[in-house]
C-alpha cells in the first residue's frame, strides 16, 4: 500500500491536512518511528501513529478523504 496524504490531529480538536510530494510505503512509515515510543494501527487504506505521551495522531492515508482540509 502506498500512502499520499497525511493528517495530523492535536488533541483530538486541532487539525492539519497534508500531501506529501512522494509517496510513502509501510515500510518507509515503520522505519521513521522504530525507534520511538508509538502504536502504529493499520487498516485497508491506512495507518495511524499515535505517540506514547499524548501528543500528535498522524494519519498515513492512501486516499483522499472526502473531508479533506489540505491542497489537492
Amino acid at each position: 500500500m502506498e500512502y499520499r496524504y497525511v493528517r495530523v490531529t492535536v488533541f483530538g480538536a486541532s487539525r492539519t491536512d497534508l500531501q506529501t510530494e512522494t509517496t510513502l510505503s509501510e515500510e518507509d512509515i515503520r522505519s521513521a518511528y522504530e525507534e520511538q515510543p508509538v502504536y502504529i494501527d493499520q487498516d485497508a487504506t491506512s495507518m495511524t501513529v499515535a505517540f506514547d505521551d499524548a501528543g500528535p495522531v498522524l494519519s498515513y492515508l492512501s486516499q483522499r478523504p472526502a473531508d479533506w482540509a489540505g491542497r489537492a
